[in-house]
């Protein structure tokens, strides 16, 4: 059963491995160029299927995931 423990430890879980694939893309896009257009399109189709899986689920459930989250607080930029 689903719990608000479960799902904070998944996206710590999750936020770890994005970190660590996030600092390998910078090491991949330091020593070789040639990669950059690779990581590029790597991170592309990752943000692309995540934001599509939430839209979706968000569609077939009727509960917009991310109403309520303020962009602005996230500082994204």
């Amino acid at each position: 059963m689903a719990t608000i423990e479960l799902l904070q430890q998944k996206i710590v879980n999750a936020s770890r491995e994005l970190n660590e694939a996030i600092d390998m893309s910078v090491e991949l896009r330091r020593h070789s160029p040639q990669t950059k257009t690779e990581v590029m399109k790597i991170w592309e189709e990752f943000l692309g299927q995540f934001f599509g899986y939430i839209k979706k689920k968000s569609k077939e459930s009727k509960d917009n995931l991310l109403a309520g989250i303020s962009w602005t607080r996230l500082k994204l930029f």
